[in-house]
């Protein structure tokens, strides 16, 4: 079985795909694989084609916060950053996930992305879970986090697909407003929802993992 986790920025994902983990539940994280895709040849070159060399390194590397920064500028940057670095993301996770299961059919596998809906993942989903949390707590988490002004937390958070519609879209919902115990509380719950019931065990050890959760919301 394969499980959607999505949810919009700041709203607590990373922090369900740890308690996922946790559990038992393989998790192979968007964030984790881009990072990865990020350090190939064509796509630092098609990245700096389409955003210009100002985004690497002194090295040739891509500079994750000057892309960031470009791609979030405007709407049409964003569909071209998406464009160039989902496909190679979506390809790794798939193959990731078919090796895992051929070894492990019995555990769930988690895709964590924050695109989900928008890069079209859901499709390969089961069921898919939405972290959601009150757009002001989102606000302050963005601005501790990342050390970002309120407007520049709005331009971010209006990058993306709203709210509202990634819970229409999703299985069963996750609402993070309160303390981890009331996060672990609400995960069973949805999890319940969507037909899953799963003891808290460990994870297998065998290095397939490495895709760990990350406190990113992904470039």
């Amino acid at each position: 079985m394969i499980i959607g986790l999505t949810g919009s920025m700041a709203a607590g994902k990373s922090t369900v795909s740890a308690l996922l983990r946790a559990r038992g539940f393989f998790i192979i994280d968007a964030d984790k694989v881009a990072h990865t895709v990020l350090k190939e040849p064509a796509v630092i070159a098609a990245l700096a084609d389409a955003f210009s060399s100002d985004i690497l390194t002194a090295e040739g590397g891509v500079d994750r916060a000057k892309l960031a920064e470009k791609a979030f500028a405007a709407a049409e940057n964003t569909e071209k950053l998406n464009s160039i670095v989902h496909p190679a993301v979506i390809e790794r996770m798939i193959d990731s996930a078919e090796e895992f299961l051929l070894e492990y059919p019995e555990i769930p596998v988690v895709f964590d992305v924050p695109l989900l809906f928008e890069s079209g993942m859901d499709k390969y989903c089961d069921r898919v879970l939405a972290v959601a949390a009150d757009d002001e707590l989102r606000y302050l988490r963005i601005m501790e986090r990342d050390g970002l002004s309120r407007e520049q937390a709005a331009l971010r958070i209006a990058r993306q697909m709203p709210q509202e519609e990634k819970l229409a879209r999703a299985d069963a919902a996750i609402y993070n407003n309160g303390d981890l115990p009331e996060l672990s509380g609400a995960l069973t719950e949805a999890l319940h929802r969507i037909g899953v019931y799963w003891p808290e065990t460990e994870a297998p050890s065998d290095g397939a993992g490495d895709y760990g959760s990350d406190d990113n919301d992904g470039a």
